[in-house]
């Protein structure tokens, strides 16, 4: 059994014709017929009723034209990314949502601008991230966890034969915009978010990396109305046109940044919050990247 033989079977099933599919393979129909008698004696059972009015499928053959699709599909894929000209040089980065990531991202894009060169910046949260570098989709992941989700993300690390270098911490507070009177408090209380629209960044509390148990353990009162956003937009749409809060990470920046959303923090409560990077074993950084880990080292001090 080979490749061409499927993707015979796929253009049979397809233009419900032997001669059809025979004209469109460029091939004789005798020697298609062959081919596929040739297949169904390989695997030992037809794929094909034969009759006057063509051919139709067997039970059998529903199952080897499903794989066969499949494998035909997967071929052209990899076919069109070796054939098509594409970038040489590419840098790929998962990461959580940051201004100030983004910014260092965009560093990058200027610095090593060369032509014929991809940037990739996708945010996602831990285990999208982590998944991404364990199957080559990005060569690095910025992640975000707490000391009560330490052990699980080692053993998740070691599994994948992945490595984590800490960067630097921040705190957990509350994200509430200028506009509302909230913003101007030194220190939010549990009373001070009754009636508040919750709203989550989506990809924060999805997984096994939910940060639900660090609500919990902040106090953080469950509300039944929350706004779960799956972009930066929506997120700070309704953070300003709603009376609404979120939960945010401070990180200490020395880069400052132009915003009208403050943190704040909750009862004087603490939760550090890690950021690493996530790479996979004995692979060295690109020069690209040990720049920008460079850059966010420095913005974050």
């Amino acid at each position: 059994m080979d490749y061409s033989q499927l993707r015979f079977v796929v253009e049979i099933v397809e233009t419900g014709s032997i001669s059809k599919a025979a004209s469109n393979l460029f091939i004789s129909q005798p020697n298609l017929s062959n081919q596929i008698a040739n297949l169904e004696k390989i695997l030992g059972k037809n794929i094909f009723y034969r009759s006057n009015r063509g051919v139709t499928l067997t039970s059998y053959g529903v199952e080897v034209y499903s794989y066969a699709k499949a494998l035909v599909e997967q071929y052209a894929m990899v076919e069109k990314k070796l054939m098509t000209r594409s970038n040489e040089n590419k840098i790929k980065i998962a990461s959580f949502g940051s201004e100030v990531i983004n910014s260092q991202f965009f560093e990058i894009c200027k610095r090593y601008n060369e032509n014929n060169y991809e940037f990739n910046l996708c945010e996602c949260g831990v285990e999208a991230a982590i998944q991404k570098v364990n199957m080559r989709d990005c060569d690095v992941a910025l992640i975000i966890y707490s000391d009560f989700q330490q052990n699980k993300l080692g053993q998740l690390l070691t599994a994948q034969e992945l490595e984590l270098k800490n960067l630097f911490q921040g705190q957990l507070k509350i994200h509430v915009s200028q506009k509302y009177p909230l913003s101007k408090k030194s220190n939010i209380t549990r009373k001070d978010l009754e009636g508040l629209f919750h709203v989550k960044k989506a990809y924060l509390f999805e997984g096994m990396f939910s940060l639900d148990y660090e609500l919990q353990f902040l106090g953080i009162p469950e509300n039944q109305k929350t706004i779960l956003a799956n972009g930066n937009k929506t997120y700070n749409d309704a953070l300003h046109n709603l009376p609404s809060f979120a939960i945010e990470i401070d990180w200490k920046c020395n880069k400052a940044l132009p915003s009208d959303l403050n943190r704040i923090p909750y009862e004087n409560k603490n939760l550090p919050i890690t950021c690493g990077l996530v790479k996979r074993k004995n692979e060295f950084l690109k020069e690209e990247l040990s720049f920008f880990v460079e850059k966010l080292i420095d913005a974050y001090g």
